[in-house]
């Protein structure tokens, strides 16, 4: 995996707690709630894995490959030519109700596809922070 390309959000403020949070990250069907609308497309999931399509990027498919308890679930998927990428998210609570969360995604792409999908990764990867931060019903589990 070193020779993957790295993309990091910044570190977002989320008012919860990281068991909540990690309760949450640890079922794929929660994803859809804080999504930005305009940003994803064919939204579909399961407990373990889901898959949506990104624009201009492509279609995603995501499953749960790692957990440690209340700091860090880890993603692996594939997306645009079946490139392989790993998506970390990682919990660090600082007091009750105020956690910081930073996502990070790696990706096996060539020089080209690197170049083209860099800005549009870390967009998103905003994006998502962005709507977390706004999100408010961490404790409510889709079922």
């Amino acid at each position: 995996m070193e020779d993957y390309a790295t993309y990091e959000s910044r570190i977002g403020k989320i008012k919860s707690g990281e068991k909540d949070l990690y309760t949450f990250f640890t079922d794929m069907r929660n994803f859809s709630r804080f999504l930005p609308e305009d940003t994803i497309e064919n939204w579909e999931a399961s407990v373990d894995e889901c898959s949506f399509e990104v624009s201009p990027v492509g279609k995603a498919v995501i499953r749960i490959v790692s957990k440690d308890p209340h700091n860090t679930v880890k993603y692996a998927g594939y997306g645009l030519n079946n490139t392989e990428f790993y998506l970390w998210v990682q919990l660090k609570e600082l007091n009750e109700n105020d956690t910081r969360i930073k996502l990070t995604i790696k990706a096996d792409l060539n020089p080209g596809l690197k170049m083209l999908a860099s800005k549009p990764i870390k967009e998103f990867l905003d994006k998502l922070v962005g709507g977390m931060e706004k999100f408010d019903d961490w404790t409510t589990v889709m079922r």
